[in-house]
């Protein structure tokens, strides 16, 4: 019994130990994942490179003036067809044409100073100047040597003169000023007036007597050496500096001219191409600022197609002047030929970090019924894409 008992309990471990091994057979991977090698992964050829665009003018612009102003005219209307070098609009011209008109007198009268010190000064202005400096040198001389023998008689001659009128003048007064009281009496203005004249002779008697005012000869001399350095400076001609002043203010008003003509230059807006007005986006009499859009012109008649759906992989697989196929679902999947002619250089990179170029497809002919903006499916080809070796 004991014997059986040790044989049941060895058979159940067995058993335990056979399952147990068993479910790690069962479990185990049949081999654990390492590091790839470099050039274990696949490739996969004959991959298409294509891309969605738009059908695009060659030559198109969205014309504006560079200057503010009011819109005069609009020589045009959506739809027209002009050329190159055609007046389309005109902005408000009359100030313009004022500030033109002011550059222009400013630059005469700046260039007539130029000439005028280059030539030096006439015969007429220099003999103004000698007597305008002799009679200022004789008006100093006399206010210095003071009144002469002769002038101090006379004004003492007229202070005596004076005092005598004024002493009968009183007398006169004095005489009817004791009458009873019968209205105004003339002795009265005639004291006044002869007090007056005593007065002024008195007082041109003390200033020949009291000899020159030292303000006054002060003040002629300074008009003397004013006078003299006028002329002096006419018979020596202009100094480097005042001819370097007069030459900087002559170029500075042509300058102010040159851009007052630009100015009303570019009030007037020309076509710079010949094309069709594609849209019109302003009206006359609206206020402009400067780059607002006037109109939108195109040359329709050379149509290209641009995309911007270049990633980096497709941009390195294409090359410039490749052939490629076009399909214009618009026009019933119509097929059209081309080649790339342009891949810009400078990415433009998404919100989310995926980097795109624009490119350009040179039509190798013009549909008639093919428009500005319609889509078009562009394939590059099929080239071989090797993900690894």
């Amino acid at each position: 019994m004991r014997k059986a008992l040790i044989i049941i309990v060895v058979l159940a471990i067995v058993v335990l130990a056979v399952a147990f091994v068993g479910q790690r057979l069962f479990t185990r991977p049949a081999k654990e994942p390492g590091p790839a090698a470099l050039g274990e992964f696949t490739s996969h050829e004959g991959q298409e490179i294509a891309a969605v665009g738009i059908v695009v003018p060659v030559r198109w612009a969205k014309l504006s003036f560079p200057t503010s102003g009011q819109l005069e005219q609009l020589a045009i209307a959506a739809g027209d067809s002009v050329s190159a070098g055609q007046v389309v609009a005109r902005l408000e011209k009359q100030g313009l044409e004022l500030d033109i008109q002011l550059a222009q007198s400013e630059l005469q009268a700046q260039e007539a100073s130029l000439a005028r010190l280059q030539e030096g000064g006439s015969a007429a202005e220099i003999a103004a100047v000698e007597a305008s400096y002799e009679a200022a040198v004789a008006a100093y001389e006399k206010l210095e040597a003071g009144p002469s023998a002769e002038e101090i008689a006379i004004a003492e001659a007229d202070l005596k003169k004076a005092e005598r009128a004024l002493q009968r003048a009183q007398a006169a007064y004095d005489a009817v000023s004791s009458l009873p009281n019968i209205g105004a009496r003339p002795e009265s203005s005639q004291l006044e007036s002869a007090t007056i004249d005593y007065q002024r002779a008195r007082a041109v008697y003390e200033l020949a007597i009291a000899g020159p005012d030292k303000a006054a000869l002060k003040q002629a001399e300074s008009q003397v050496a004013s006078a003299k350095a006028q002329l002096e400076a006419l018979h020596a001609g202009a100094q480097p500096s005042e001819m370097q002043a007069a030459q900087a203010s002559v170029a500075r008003a042509k300058a102010n001219l040159a851009r007052a003509q630009l100015a009303l230059e570019q009030a007037v807006l020309r076509a710079p191409f010949d094309g069709t007005v594609t849209s019109v986006d302003a009206e006359p009499g609206e206020m402009l600022s400067p780059g607002g859009t006037v109109l939108t012109l195109a040359d329709l008649g050379q149509l290209q197609a641009e995309t911007t759906d270049l990633d980096e992989w497709t941009t390195a697989n294409v090359t410039l002047n490749q052939t490629v196929d076009l399909l214009v679902p618009a026009l019933n999947n119509r097929g059209l030929r081309g080649r790339l002619v342009s891949v810009a250089a400078e990415p433009t990179i998404s919100a989310s970090g995926a980097v795109f170029y624009k490119a350009l497809i040179a039509l190798d002919g013009q549909e008639s019924d093919l428009r500005w903006g319609m889509t078009v499916r562009i394939k590059f080809g099929v080239v071989p894409v090797i993900l690894g070796r």
